[in-house]
């Protein structure tokens, strides 16, 4: 019998031609998966919820219209602040342990269509802020995988399942891809429906895309995306612009080396930096805002539940909601003007540039018991609701993964992956 434990590496891209001529069978690809699951879940702890019987039971239970789709038989993990109705949602809270939504988001309701099979809910911390859950990092089990979407990026780093959705307040995709080695996309404020995902933000609230290539990132998003437009490719050198950010002494020097090292690799294959005018004063404003306008929200979202059974939240979330109703609505109001006005500031200086290159996390993983690391380089680009994509590029010098990021300017999503495509395998190199 042919060995086919070696399947769960690959990317759904990878795996399509096989498919298509026969040599693999879907259900060799998830049964590879749910015996990694099997072996590994015990140490990593992605999943809040997952059934094999369940998976196996969807993939014979597909029509020959869902056969047909572009995620024929592709398992998912579903981060689970998003609503299943076939799946418990808890929203990493003791507070909903065991609750069963009536009806599916609406992200939930397009994999479906589109043939995906949900994998399970994977691990978030409470609401997806940061009380964590108990994922650790696939690469080394006593580092964090990053937060919010903890599970989500575990699970695609660890071959449970090549893709895998979470979502993005702060730093909550980006960051545990990175600090994974994945790839991680957070598309631009609105671009995919949030219906049916537990608010924590509604003014900065984003889905966030999680996959081992570029290309599988892409798949997705044209199954999620309300209209997916495929960039027509330039003949022109794509032009980046270099912006550390207002917060860059916060960045180790392993993390600032790679960012270097990253711009002299695409500046050697025919990337053009350019200055761009960011004030630093009025963008560390905007990254400050990121935390007022998400504790002002929350509070007021979780409020109820707050009064009600304050015991079955964790610390730092009752903390949150505590600051948020502390706070006065015209300081909140305040805030909103800051994130508008680096928003118009941002968008103006983006004129010609196909995407700016930053940090994508400090450094690498922390140790668990100190957290789920800062989101200080994904908070200003999350408040002003642009595209991001953080892309694997080295290691640190504990031999575990870091990224780079990449910014552009609001709706140019499809350009910035094919800008991603372009870069992925020259930055792993």
């Amino acid at each position: 019998m042919t060995d086919l434990s070696h399947l769960y590496r690959y990317t759904v891209t990878e795996l399509a031609d096989s498919v298509a001529s026969g040599s693999l069978t879907a259900a060799q690809i998830l049964e590879a998966q749910l015996a990694r699951i099997a072996q590994r879940e015990s140490e990593v702890r992605a999943w809040a919820w997952h059934d094999p019987r369940q998976v196996r039971d969807q993939l014979n239970s597909l029509s020959e219209v869902q056969l047909r789709q572009p995620l024929a038989g592709v398992a998912i993990g579903i981060k689970d602040i998003i609503d299943t109705a076939d799946m418990p949602t808890a929203y990493g809270s003791e507070a909903y342990h065991g609750w069963c939504p009536t009806t599916d988001a609406a992200v939930i309701a397009r994999l479906k269509a589109a043939g995906a099979l949900l994998m399970g809910k994977t691990v978030t911390t409470e609401f997806a802020h940061v009380h964590a859950g108990p994922t650790v990092n696939p690469h080394n089990v006593a580092h964090t995988p990053g937060g919010s979407s903890s599970g989500s990026a575990a699970a695609v780093a660890d071959g449970m399942v090549a893709l895998a959705l979470g979502s993005q307040t702060g730093g909550s995709t980006i960051r545990p891809a990175a600090f994974c080695g994945v790839v991680g996309f957070k598309p631009t404020y609105g671009r995919i429906s949030l219906e049916g995902v537990m608010p924590l933000s509604a003014e900065m609230d984003t889905m966030g895309l999680m996959a081992r290539s570029v290309d599988d990132i892409t798949l997705l998003a044209k199954v999620l995306f309300e209209l997916f437009v495929t960039p027509v490719a330039s003949a022109t050198s794509p032009i980046l612009a270099w912006y550390p950010g207002p917060n860059a002494k916060e960045a180790e020097a392993q993390s600032t080396r790679l960012l270097e090292r990253a711009r002299a690799k695409l500046s050697d294959h025919g990337a053009r930096f350019v200055e761009i005018d960011l004030p630093s004063d009025v963008f560390a404003q905007v990254g400050l805002a990121n935390r007022l306008i998400m504790a002002y929200q929350a509070g007021h979202h979780h409020e109820s539940l707050y009064r009600s059974r304050p015991e079955k939240l964790g610390a730092t979330t009752r903390k949150l909601i505590e600051s948020g109703l502390a706070m006065h609505p015209e300081q909140y109001e305040n805030q909103l003007a800051i994130a508008a006005k680096g928003r118009a500031l941002f968008q103006q200086a983006m004129q010609g540039v196909d995407a700016l290159l930053t940090y994508s996390a400090p450094g690498t993983a922390p140790l668990v018991q100190e957290g789920t690391g800062a989101s200080t380089f994904n908070r200003i680009w999350t408040t002003i609701g642009a595209p991001c994509l953080t892309l694997p590029a080295g290691k640190g010098e504990n031999g575990l993964p870091l990224g780079v990021q990449f910014v552009a300017s609001h709706g140019r999503d499809e350009n910035l992956l094919q800008l991603g495509k372009q870069f992925e395998a020259l930055l792993k190199a």
